[in-house]
Order: structure tokens, then C-alpha cells, then sequence
């Protein structure tokens, strides 16, 4: 199916409108340098149009005028005299021409907005149009590895470990999905239109992930520790708008008391042996 957006054609049109004005530009730049250093034979005068004009150069009718003059030059040093012996010379200089191909730039954005949709599923046009509006979505999870997640650059060379990271981005992923899509849906069922959880007690209606990591960023877990026992465990900063979001979120406010010192570690098991060794 062929599909025409608004939106696309507006963003093309000033694209190539910028980009015209960019060649133009450059070609005034050019077009002054001529005839000097390494700008005075053809070849080098062609090659550098073609880099200027990079991605319009089919949009510009351009003429690069050959200047030829027959120059006399004296054979030999010293002053001209009586018999002074010239030959001729031929000086080419070359200067530019162009202006705007306006039938060429009229066919191009003829095509402006107008895109394919082609899928090898068994769809209706209508269905394929939805999917397709649905792509922004999709895209939004890998956008949340690379930010919020902050997934860096993975420097690794075993096929197994780089198997066990792409795993455990794929689980992060999958946790930070779940968490938005239940305190959404929590949210509707209970009526709750929004939540005072971004900067400065402002209101969001669809909170993400990033939002609740910048809400509980001010919970502190503190441990009292005697004689290498940890013998009270105490949580600041758990407000009731912290403990109403973690019920929506169908997390018990108890689980911060269930917290072990140094949890994240794997101690005596065969899943941190093994993690150790590698």
C-alpha cells in the first residue's frame, strides 16, 4: 500500500529547502576560488561542484566556462631587447555558472510524503497502517536501553558473555515495560488520572520508568550493624505518595525490611561460581 503523510512532506520540503540553500552557498564559496591552488584545472574545479553539491547536485544546472587566451612568454632571463625571443602560450582560466533545475526540483517533490508500506504478513491495509503506527513504540524500548538504562558500548570478545549481556538488557527491558504498563493499568482501573512524581511535585498521566527512578531516588535503606549481625534495618524517605505508587506498582512497601546486606552479591552458589570463573 502506498501511504501519503502530512507531517513527512512538511519535514522533506524544508530539508531539501535547506539543503539547496546549503549547495548554494557553497558553490558562491567555490565559484571565488577558482583558478587558484588546487582548484585550477577541470578535474579539480568538477570534483569539487560534485562536493559541494553532495546529495543536489541534480537539482542545479551548472556550466563551468573554459577561458582560453594565447600569452606571449620571453625564452630565457634577463631584459627583453631587440632580440628577445618569446613563444606562445595558452592560459586557460575557468569561471561557474549555475541556477536552480526548478523542473527537476518540482519532480522530486512531487514525491514528497508519499512512502510504501510493504509487509509479507496476511493483513488488511488498515491493520498494516496500524502496525505501522504503532513502530514509534517499539522503538521507544531501545531508546530506553541506550538512555535511561544507559547501555554503553560492550567491549567483550566470548561469545558467552556477550550471549549473557544482550540477556540481561533484554531482562531490563522487559522489567522497566512490565512496571509502566502495570502502574498504568492499575492507575486506570482505580481512577487515578495522574501522579504528582515528576520535578517539583508535577503531574504525569502515563509514567515511565525514568519517572519512578527520579521519584525513589531520595529512599534510603540504613542498616545498624553489631558484632558483623545486622541487627535493625531502618528505610528513610518512604512517604505515603511512595507507598501509594508502590501499591500501584503491586509492590508491598514490606519488601524494603526483606532487603539483605550486599543482596545484589551471589554468595555460595553455583550461578556466582560460575559468573566468577568467567
Amino acid at each position: 500500500m502506498v501511504q501519503f503523510s502530512l507531517a513527512r512532506l512538511v519535514r522533506l520540503r524544508l530539508a531539501l529547502k535547506n539543503r539547496i540553500a546549503k549547495a548554494d552557498l557553497q558553490l558562491t564559496e567555490l565559484s571565488s576560488r577558482l583558478n587558484q591552488y588546487n582548484l585550477k584545472t577541470k578535474e579539480q574545479i568538477e570534483k569539487a561542484i560534485k562536493k559541494a553539491t553532495k546529495g543536489t547536485f541534480d537539482l542545479f544546472q551548472i556550466q563551468l566556462i573554459e577561458d582560453k587566451q594565447i600569452v606571449q612568454r620571453q625564452i630565457g632571463p634577463g631584459k627583453p631587447g631587440p632580440n628577445t625571443q618569446y613563444k606562445e602560450e595558452e592560459n586557460i582560466s575557468y569561471c561557474l555558472e549555475w541556477e536552480l533545475d526548478h523542473k527537476a526540483i518540482n519532480n522530486l517533490a512531487a514525491r514528497d510524503g508519499i512512502f510504501p508500506l510493504i509487509t509479507n504478513a496476511e493483513m488488511e491495509a488498515a491493520e498494516v497502517l496500524k502496525a505501522y503506527k504503532n513502530q514509534p513504540y517499539l522503538e521507544k524500548r531501545m531508546y530506553t536501553a541506550k538512555s535511561i538504562l544507559k547501555v554503553a558500548p560492550v567491549f567483550l570478545k566470548k561469545t558467552e558473555r556477550i550471549e549473557a549481556m544482550t540477556f540481561l538488557y533484554f531482562i531490563a527491558l522487559m522489567i522497566v515495560s512490565l512496571m509502566e504498563r502495570n502502574i498504568r493499568k492499575n492507575m486506570a482501573e482505580q481512577g487515578v488520572e495522574k501522579l504528582p512524581i515528576l520535578p517539583n511535585g508535577m503531574n504525569t498521566k502515563k509514567p515511565t520508568w525514568n519517572n519512578l527512578n527520579y521519584f525513589f531516588k531520595n529512599v534510603h535503606l540504613s542498616m545498624v550493624e553489631k558484632q558483623d549481625k545486622i541487627i535493625q534495618t531502618v528505610t528513610k524517605g518512604v512517604t505515603q505518595l511512595h507507598e501509594f505508587v508502590l501499591k500501584l506498582l503491586g509492590v508491598p512497601p514490606s519488601v524494603y525490611a526483606a532487603i539483605q546486606d550486599r543482596w545484589w552479591l551471589f554468595k555460595n552458589s553455583e550461578l556466582g561460581q560460575n559468573l566468577n570463573s568467567t
